[in-house]
């Protein structure tokens, strides 16, 4: 508003107060080093919120727009912290991240007012969401500092772990040692629920370790977790342990144990036949030293003809999206999406195909796309990510607008 220069000055003083009060109300971010800000949290004896950012996160820019900016965030912050925003990139950031365990961004921290952590929360979320966040951090029983001391002072009983491993798991936390804990403690009955599957692909990094034994687990159960999820859910996190298999292969240097290796892998996933000698070269392709870039494309263009995963199509189509401007790649790239979609139409591959044909100019198409994206997004209970699609949305509409007018003009 201050940017219109006749609208300011037109403005009376009461305009002027209200401006202020308005621009005021948004959380303002302390300056200065991490020590000043903690000294200053401990002389007001207050906790301090942190804002874990880097400046090409999509989710954290859009947190800073729309939440950060909004009046009862900025009242509330006011009233109850230290609000301090640091780049995990630059300056004290690397650091802070790596004592911190900031591994996703944005990654919103709370300290009491010694310095000390007690709560975090990944991702972007809604002002509501971000106060629900809040009170969290203010409340001891909530805090993830709380479950911690709990856990160390020997609370072991069930409904604690379970309680405890999803607070670890919503923070980013190691879950291991408790996670064993629970285990053990366990009947194959409650091990086979999908609050048990949900903290079993945590703790496994979604079943990345075939030898795993919560993966063989798994595995050797598949149809009792297929039940209480679906026969769609399970078979992805096994898309999981088939490509870090293959991964795992490929970096064995004893041609009989990688044989063997592939031979347990296949008999797992018979379907992986068709694809698996090609994506196996693709990946070594991309191990050797130096990189051939003309090999490494060639074995990967083989490997998509023939590829299973709508992951990895969907992937390979982004990457083209962000890199290249060449029509002939963008439409190569756009059937590798569309087969993705074939595969399993969800957010994702239908929010790449939205912004690949958006950047073909192909807007009606794009908004086609865009518009099953979003619906997907709330399907899948995923409205906070589909941000950058709505925002796509917009400038689709916009492209379509002008259009419009010209073709009327």
């Amino acid at each position: 508003m201050l940017k219109n220069k006749g609208l300011f000055r037109g403005l009376t003083l009461l305009g002027l107060i209200l401006a202020g009060s308005t621009i005021n109300a948004q959380i303002v971010f302390e300056k200065g080093t991490w020590e000043e800000v903690k000294e200053k949290a401990a002389k007001e004896n207050k906790p301090i919120f942190v804002d874990a950012y880097t400046t090409w996160c999509g989710p954290c820019k859009w947190m800073a727009k729309n939440i950060f900016s909004q009046e009862q965030v900025g009242v509330y912050m006011k009233q109850n912290f230290i609000a301090y925003k640091m780049d995990m990139e630059k300056g004290e950031g690397p650091d802070f991240a790596k004592k911190n365990n900031v591994v996703a961004y944005p990654t919103l921290l709370y300290f009491d007012a010694e310095g000390k952590m007690i709560h975090k929360g990944i991702g972007a979320r809604d002002a509501d969401g971000l106060i629900e966040l809040c009170n969290d951090a203010l409340d001891p029983a909530k805090q993830l500092a709380s479950f911690i001391k709990k856990y160390e002072e020997g609370a072991r009983d069930k409904d604690f772990l379970v309680t405890y491993l999803g607070v670890l798991s919503d923070c980013g936390e190691d879950m291991e040692a408790p996670f064993n804990t629970y285990w053990e403690k366990t009947s194959d009955v409650e091990k086979q629920t999908a609050e048990s599957l949900n903290l079993m692909a945590a703790v496994t990094h979604r079943f990345s370790d075939f030898k795993s034994p919560i993966t063989q687990y798994l595995l050797k159960n598949r149809a009792a977790y297929e039940k209480v999820t679906s026969k769609e859910d399970v078979a992805q996190l096994l898309e999981n342990t088939y490509a870090y298999g293959i991964w795992t292969v490929a970096k064995m240097e004893d041609k009989k144990e990688a044989k063997a290796f592939s031979k347990e892998l296949l008999e797992v996933f018979p379907d992986a036949k068709k694809e698996f000698k090609k994506r196996l070269t693709y990946i070594k392709a991309t191990m050797e030293t130096p990189p051939d870039e003309a090999k490494i494309a060639k074995a990967h263009g083989q490997y998509l003809k023939v590829a299973r995963s709508w992951t990895e199509l969907n992937q390979a189509a982004w990457d083209v999206y962000e890199n290249e401007d060449d029509p002939k790649k963008m439409k190569e790239a756009l059937g590798w999406v569309n087969r993705s979609v074939e595969i399993d139409a969800n957010y994702f591959n239908l929010d790449t195909k939205a912004f690949l044909l958006y950047k073909m100019k192909n807007y009606s198409e794009a908004k086609k796309a865009a518009e099953k994206a979003i619906e997907a997004a709330k399907a899948q209970g995923m409205d906070e990510d589909s941000i950058s699609t709505i925002e796509l949305l917009d400038n689709i509409n916009a492209k379509l607008g002008e259009a419009d007018s010209a073709a009327k003009s």
